[in-house]
């Protein structure tokens, strides 16, 4: 009777199991996928806010927006394909000469900063549902950023001389996306999503958590 029993409960398991393993995945071999999300914080603006006051200078920006396309090479494993955007502005008062007022009075002076990267990566899948899909990746690549400055003075000029080689980029992360729709979902990563060496020695981290959408081909 139990030998009836436990023979019983063994076949509608496998039989559940055989269901599960039976199941499309939300990705699979040769799927298209592209991701466009937001990443953050932006390392360096935060720091800038923390130490200095809005009396000192004035710290804004967006970014970086991170655009990934990955390709599925094996069920498991994918090359991606990333490029990251972002933009800066520090500014401060100083004094200028109005001409319409024909006198002196303070006036915006800052920094524009312009980044971009682009990179490759590997992904391993290491869990794929029909709904969920779950995976870590490496990327590397090169980047490029660019300064300038400006003022709002009438007649006065502002400029600075500067020599930044294009940085290496790199990115290292592990997410999860989510199907609510076949061709559609959304997705969220942790860790280093975009970072910079600059002069071989300087690593610089700009977005610890990321978020956006997915679109599957």
């Amino acid at each position: 009777m139990k030998t009836t029993i436990f023979s019983i409960l063994f076949f509608v398991l496998l039989g559940k199991f055989s269901v599960l393993l039976a199941q499309e995945r939300c990705i699979n071999k040769n799927d298209a996928v592209v991701t466009v999300g937001y990443g953050a914080p932006s390392i360096i603006r935060a720091f800038l806010k923390y130490k200095t006051t809005q009396e000192q200078i004035r710290v804004s920006g967006a970014g970086p927006f991170i655009f990934k396309s990955e390709l599925m090479l094996t069920p498991r494993f994918g090359i991606s394909l990333n490029a990251t955007f972002s933009q800066s502005k520090v500014a401060w008062d100083g004094d200028g000469f109005d001409t319409i007022k024909q006198g002196y009075r303070p006036f915006e002076f800052g920094i524009r900063a312009v980044e971009f990267s682009g990179l490759v990566r590997g992904n391993y899948h290491f869990i794929r549902t029909s709904k969920f899909d779950a995976y870590g990746g490496l990327g590397f690549g090169y980047g490029f950023i660019n300064m300038r400055a400006y003022t709002m003075a009438h007649t006065t000029t502002f400029s600075f001389k500067y020599a930044l080689p294009n940085p290496l980029s790199l990115e290292a992360t592990a997410g999860v996306r989510y199907f609510p729709l076949k061709n559609l979902g959304v997705y969220s990563e942790v860790g280093i999503g975009k970072s910079w060496i600059l002069f071989e020695k300087y690593f610089i981290p700009e977005a610890l958590i990321q978020s956006g959408i997915v679109f599957k081909f």
